[in-house]
């Protein structure tokens, strides 16, 4: 999905209202493009505004115009990021500006990665990686305590991109079993997309597909390890001693595992129907010109 003048205005906005840091450290999960600002006018903006906020940014009229023009034409986020005056570092399996070479599947951050980022951006990443658990103790392991995770994902459509889409129920699990503090949560109704033929000959019956994306920024509020959260919603109960199963012949836990048995139960929060809904309503009523005029 990559990053879009939208990103340039969201992370102004968390600037704007204290939670990101001019010059703070930002950590990449997967090197990210940037589409759609072919004019620069976006990040010309973007660079004045950290100009005025950061002493090592980078006023636009200062920077090379072939530099400018080899970021805003599909070129990487991290590149117009350090001109802005932060510290930047991505995790890929390919080379890229300031990058480390990292797979999500597997690998963990080192002592030198860990809680070291005041901003962890998942742009369209995760998605593609198997391994959800390992990805999302990652970005939690980055982050700083009082730091910001960014993911902008997909929610629905996106037909044959990649191995996941993620129900606004993901996250309304994922944030209470964590403590994490919601900044902002917003749903984008993208393209119209034709169905490829193969997929109607499969019993796909329509002959288009609305791209959806789900943004969700929050905050990390303590210093505790990641907790799995468990989801219960179709589950018929959840025994209260389930959390004490003995480890024996048949049931091991693995070591470091930290699970939220339950964590649903113990919420006074919206049902996944009544979520959805109230972020859709809220996508179609147009919030996202509202928070930009904060």
């Amino acid at each position: 999905m990559g990053s879009t003048p939208k990103t340039l205005e969201r992370l102004k906005y968390l600037t704007t209202i204290g939670a990101l840091t001019p010059g703070g450290s930002v950590c990449d999960i997967g090197a990210t493009q940037l589409f759609g600002d072919e004019s620069q006018y976006a990040s010309r903006a973007f660079l004045s505004f950290y100009a005025e906020r950061c002493s090592r940014a980078t006023a636009p009229e200062d920077v090379a115009p072939a530099t400018l023009q080899s970021i805003t034409q599909n070129g990487f986020l991290g590149d117009l990021l350090i001109l802005a005056g932060f510290e930047y570092k991505a995790l890929d399996i390919f080379h890229a500006t300031n990058t480390i070479l990292f797979d999500l599947n597997v690998h963990e951050p080192g002592p030198g990665l860990v809680e070291k980022f005041d901003l962890v951006m998942n742009f369209g990443t995760t998605e593609h990686v198997f391994n959800q658990l390992r990805a999302f103790q990652t970005i939690h392991a980055l982050t700083k305590i009082n730091g910001i995770c960014y993911h902008d994902l997909p929610m629905a459509g996106y037909l044959n991109h990649a191995l996941y889409r993620y129900d606004p129920l993901f996250f309304s699990t994922l944030v209470p079993a964590n403590r994490y503090e919601v900044i902002l949560e917003q749903i984008t109704l993208g393209s119209e997309r034709s169905v490829a033929p193969e997929l109607q000959a499969n019993g796909y019956k329509k002959d288009s597909v609305t791209d959806v994306g789900i943004e969700v920024i929050y905050r990390r509020t303590t210093s505790d390890a990641f907790s799995i959260p468990m989801e219960t919603s179709t589950s018929i109960a959840v025994d209260p001693n389930f959390n004490q199963v003995a480890q024996d012949e048949y049931v091991r836990t693995p070591a470091g595992s930290n699970v939220s048995y339950g964590a649903n139960l113990t919420l006074d929060a919206l049902s996944f129907g009544e979520l959805t809904s109230h972020w859709l309503n809220r996508a179609k009523r147009g919030l996202e010109r509202r928070i930009f005029r904060h």
